[in-house]
């Protein structure tokens, strides 16, 4: 509030007017303090000269009063007022600064959150990848050992002799087996190429990120649950395949051992019989009869039979 400055209304008697003084202040809207000076030098000035006493409280002085009161409560109201404003702009300015701290926190929160859900979508695609070429390899597998199955069992039933329905039966029975094996891994892909994108979805839809990492580990569970139970049928498959190939084995080294001694026995019975035919057919000529006769040109069949045995080739002149 402006300072008011009175202006000096003098009275006739050359004395300072403060009626007219207070007056003038009140209407101006001077404030309490100042009016409250005005009057204190009026109300001295009425006490201290006794023919003024009578002015001292009078309707001036009651007026005044009235005035001063109001404009004290009019000023504690404004400074109330003021305070209240201040007080409402420091909570104005807590709150906003408290209202940007809870954004910035809650938009850090949600990104924080967006990541993770990213991640985790993330996560689960590469495992779908995964998944599909983990099957796959586990389908080329199953594969090649029912092809090299067959090879064997094919070998192994012509072997032992089974032929006809009974060798079509046990074949059968075998692409059965095979083929059992290949829909439940069918199935079980298909289920978790389903659970996966059904967890990609929701991931996305609700941010759900546990869900989607439990997910991750029941298809990966359910996979190499499927991968450990092709794995036995491979590995029972290629025992059965080693313990016929052993007997096969120990069949062909019985096979050949014995072909062995048949043949040694046919060689020796040979030798034998050659022994005895060239004891039988020694020629009655002797060697020096034999040159003898060839010498004189004598070429008889017996004697040309005689060159031959002792010489082990044929006479040629």
């Amino acid at each position: 509030m402006a300072t008011y400055t009175p202006d000096q209304h003098v009275s006739r008697g050359g004395s300072i007017d403060y009626s007219v003084l207070l007056s003038d202040a009140m209407k101006a809207g001077a404030s309490a303090s100042e009016v409250q000076n005005l009057l204190d030098q009026r109300t001295a000035i009425a006490e201290s000269t006794p023919s003024l006493n009578q002015y001292a409280y009078d309707n001036v002085y009651r007026t005044t009063m009235n005035y001063i009161n109001q404009a004290k409560n009019a000023e504690a109201a404004q400074a109330e007022a003021a305070r209240a404003a201040s007080a409402l702009s420091e909570y104005r300015n807590a709150y906003n600064s408290q209202s940007d701290a809870l954004a910035q926190a809650l938009e850090q929160q949600r990104a924080a959150n967006e990541a993770a859900v990213q991640k985790a979508v993330n996560s689960l695609q590469s495992q779908k990848t995964d998944t599909e070429a983990q099957y796959a390899d586990l389908f080329r597998q199953l594969y090649v050992d029912k092809m090299r199955t067959q090879k064997n069992l094919g070998q192994q039933l012509a072997a032992g002799g089974i032929t006809g329905g009974a060798a079509e039966s046990t074949m059968l029975g075998l692409n059965t087996q095979y083929e059992d094996a290949m829909r439940q891994g069918e199935q079980g892909r298909i289920s978790a190429i389903g659970s996966l994108d059904r967890a990609i979805s929701d991931a996305r839809l609700t941010g759900d990120v546990a869900n989607a990492q439990a997910t991750a580990a029941s298809v990966k569970e359910q996979a190499d649950a499927y991968a450990d139970a092709l794995k036995y049928l491979i590995n029972r498959q290629d025992a059965i395949d080693a313990r016929q190939e052993t007997y096969a084995r120990e069949d062909a080294q019985r096979a050949a051992a014995y072909a062995q001694q048949l043949a040694q026995e046919q060689r020796e019975a040979a030798e034998k019989a050659e022994e005895e035919a060239k004891k039988a057919a020694k020629p009655t000529l002797t060697v020096a009869q034999v040159n003898a006769a060839i010498k004189a040109g004598v070429l008889t069949e017996a004697v040309l039979a005689a060159y031959e045995y002792y010489y082990g080739t044929p006479y040629r002149e």
